[in-house]
């Protein structure tokens, strides 16, 4: 290859490396010295393992399939949860509940209420006068009935839990009817000892 040829194909080659490195974000850790280049190592790791950090705290929910459903729950869960059906008042696990811990949904064990805030309804079923966070659960106009009711769901996997009523006590005025197959009890000193 001729001299003349060979300096442009050098230059193009050093041309294509300084793209690259621009591109790459590498032309600027090029004109940095040492110090520099190690304290934007040292933000760069951080800003990664906080990033990983807070994907781990809360990782991406994958809803279950029907099939999968199927063999976690049983019937009266899966057709509570499912189906939005209604389990018999006084016959269920948790209509009577008075130990101390969190309700957590039974499809993802999402944390959904607290002991604290059960109340004795007269229902049968279980009563809560707010759920544990704000967003822990979802709202949807329910019309199955005469008149409509504003059903309560999962707010991460949309699984039926009961409905909402403006007739609870105080400090809230509601009252979350929930099913007891809609959701696991995790009594307090149980998950202290984990």
């Amino acid at each position: 290859m001729p001299l003349k040829q060979q300096k442009t194909f050098r230059h193009f080659q050093v041309f294509a490396i300084a793209i690259t490195l621009f591109a790459a974000g590498g032309l600027t850790l090029l004109a940095m010295d040492s110090e520099s280049k190690t304290s934007a190592k040292l933000l760069n790791e951080e800003a990664t393992q906080a990033t990983d950090e807070a994907g781990s705290a809360e990782e991406e929910f994958v809803p279950p399939t029907k099939a999968e459903l199927r063999r976690k729950l049983n019937r009266i869960q899966y057709d509570v949860t499912q189906n939005a059906a209604t389990e018999p008042a006084f016959r269920n696990a948790y209509w009577n509940n008075k130990k101390k811990g969190e309700y957590h949904c039974i499809v993802c064990d999402k944390p959904l209420f607290k002991s604290d805030t059960k109340f004795k309804s007269g229902t049968g079923w279980p009563s809560f006068f707010e759920p544990i966070e704000k967003d822990a659960v979802g709202y949807e106009t329910d019309y199955k009935m005469f008149f409509p009711r504003t059903e309560v769901h999962c707010e991460r996997c949309k699984a039926h839990l009961g409905h909402v009523f403006d007739d609870g006590p105080a400090p809230t005025g509601k009252r979350y009817c929930m099913n007891s197959a809609s959701m696991k009890f995790i009594e307090a000193n149980s998950r202290e000892e984990k």
